[in-house]
């Protein structure tokens, strides 16, 4: 099985880091009700916001599944 294509939503990374919403939302300076927008699709992240989740989380970018915004 190939996993190099795996992709993980915003959600999947934060919970594998171990973290609440409220605390990835605090670290990232952002409000709890944004992050969770972010995590439903509801709005989607700007690049710089993408950057900062794949720094929080420590995973490569590339294995967000997350669409970002212009």
């Amino acid at each position: 099985m190939d996993v190099s294509n795996i992709k993980w939503n915003l959600a999947a990374c934060r919970v594998n880091k171990g973290m609440t919403q409220n605390q990835a939302a605090e670290k990232l300076h952002m409000s709890a009700v944004t992050l969770n927008k972010h995590e439903r699709g509801v709005v989607k992240p700007t690049y710089a916001q993408l950057m900062a989740y794949a720094q929080l989380y420590e995973v490569p970018i590339e294995i967000i599944n997350s669409e970002v915004r212009n």
